[in-house]
């Protein structure tokens, strides 16, 4: 892990996407603090004011304000939470959910693993966005259910990642040894298969963030994600794009927020699966 750490410092692109990746995390962490006012407080007199507009009291709205008068810094910064918290709680559940397919699906093999694989191809046969529709239609819109709907339709990048790699060592002098010994299965798989398999695991994991931050603000564009009482940045998209000629702000800096949240986790998922390559 350190070794991983000194070369991912020693590329300055995986390292700007993971500054990047820590700000955007320190803001949704930090939220409640840094919100210069409410986000749900709304004036319809202060409605579509410019960036950088101030009002009588003297308080200034730094990126302008929304068709309600809300303050969209305010709403920014409270909406990254929301996309945070969300993505982490998918790629939680979600990884776990397919490490532990891929690690029985890739040792056991035979009909276990026929079964496990088919039911992942079938699950890909529906388009990912359409099945996430579906889902939360059928749930309802929250939070927890966007963060499950996304877990149980992102699984199978984690598994299949996960039973290649197992494939790929499970034959290996060190793993028959380990059975020669008397090893249990359990032991086998997750002391010694788990920490060989875990790199490329990893880096699915830091790409899927990027991709999973998109998809909730993709269904909160569509009014099928959060509930609207809570700003997201899909939610603030769709707010604006009515008003895109006469208040362009609105709908651009959340769209900016999303290219640049989805562009770190890309440099960092580049340069970390380049520090954790063996090769």
């Amino acid at each position: 892990m350190g070794t991983a750490i000194r070369k991912i410092s020693e590329r300055k692109i995986a390292a700007v996407g993971l500054v990047l990746m820590l700000l955007v995390l320190l803001m949704a962490i930090f939220a409640t603090a840094l919100v210069p006012m409410d986000p749900e407080e709304q004036n319809i007199e202060l409605r579509l004011k410019p960036p950088g507009w101030t009002d009588s009291e003297g308080v200034k709205h730094v990126l302008g304000t929304d068709q309600l008068g809300r303050d969209v810094l305010s709403r920014l910064i409270a909406g990254s939470r929301v996309s945070i918290s969300v993505a982490a709680g998918a790629v939680l559940i979600g990884g776990t959910i397919g490490l532990i397919i891929g690690l029985v699906s890739g040792y056991s093999g035979g009909w276990i693993d026929s079964v496990l694989m088919r039911i992942a191809d079938m699950q890909l046969a529906f388009p990912f966005l359409l099945l996430a529709l579906t889902m939360v239609t059928i749930l309802g819109p929250s939070v927890m259910n966007i963060v499950l709907v996304l877990s149980v339709t992102s699984w199978i990048s984690y598994a299949k990642v996960v039973r290649s790699s197992v494939l790929s060592i499970k034959h290996l002098e060190f793993i028959e040894a380990t059975k020669a010994v008397g090893a249990s299965q359990f032991t086998i798989l997750f002391r010694h298969i788990l920490p060989n398999i875990i790199s490329p695991f990893i880096v699915v994991a830091s790409f899927q963030v990027a991709t999973l931050i998109i998809a909730e603000s993709s269904l909160s564009f569509l009014g099928l994600g959060v509930p609207a009482s809570q700003p997201t940045w899909g939610g603030m998209l769709a707010d604006g794009r009515e008003y895109m000629l006469d208040a362009w702000w609105i709908a651009v800096f959340p769209g900016i927020m999303l290219m640049v949240v989805a562009m770190s986790a890309n440099l960092f998922g580049d340069g970390l699966r380049d520090a954790l390559d063996p090769r």
